[in-house]
């Protein structure tokens, strides 16, 4: 008779896939970067280049601030759904809206906040994702 494994810790499943989608998003902006280097045209330069630069800066400063709100959150009783995700959708539409107006008017301020709406969008659902594991984490690890 075959005796089952012992069961694998979860923990030490769902943290590397939390960074693992962290730093395939980072990869993922570092193509956009190159790939905006390589077209040489002035959108991709001025506006993709510069929301890249506007955003590094503040996806890693929130990581910090995310930690704390989590594990903060983690003392109380877990939430039974996770956080709403209308803020990515409206972050997303606000970017996709932006890079519409500047093909009808031809400002660059609205193609670069634009797209630092769409990537602002993405962290923003990868936040929710990670917060969500996080807090199911803790939850685990909670005794009682």
């Amino acid at each position: 008779m075959a005796q089952n494994p012992a069961p694998m810790n979860r923990s030490a499943l769902t943290l590397p896939r939390l960074l693992a989608a962290r730093l395939l998003w980072y990869t993922g902006v570092a193509v956009l970067a190159v790939t905006a280097l390589a077209s040489q045209t002035p959108f991709s330069v001025a506006a993709v280049l510069w929301a890249i630069a506007v955003y590094i800066p503040l996806s890693m400063l929130a990581l910090p601030l995310q930690a704390w709100l989590v594990l903060r959150r983690a003392d109380r009783q877990p939430p039974t759904a996770p956080a709403p995700s209308w803020p990515c959708w409206l972050a997303a539409a606000t970017g996709i809206a932006l890079l519409a107006l500047y093909h009808l008017r031809p400002w660059l301020v609205l193609a670069e906040c634009g797209v630092l709406a769409l990537l602002i969008a993405v962290d923003q659902a990868l936040a929710r994702r990670e917060a969500t594991r996080l807090l199911a984490h803790a939850a685990m690890r909670r005794p009682g």
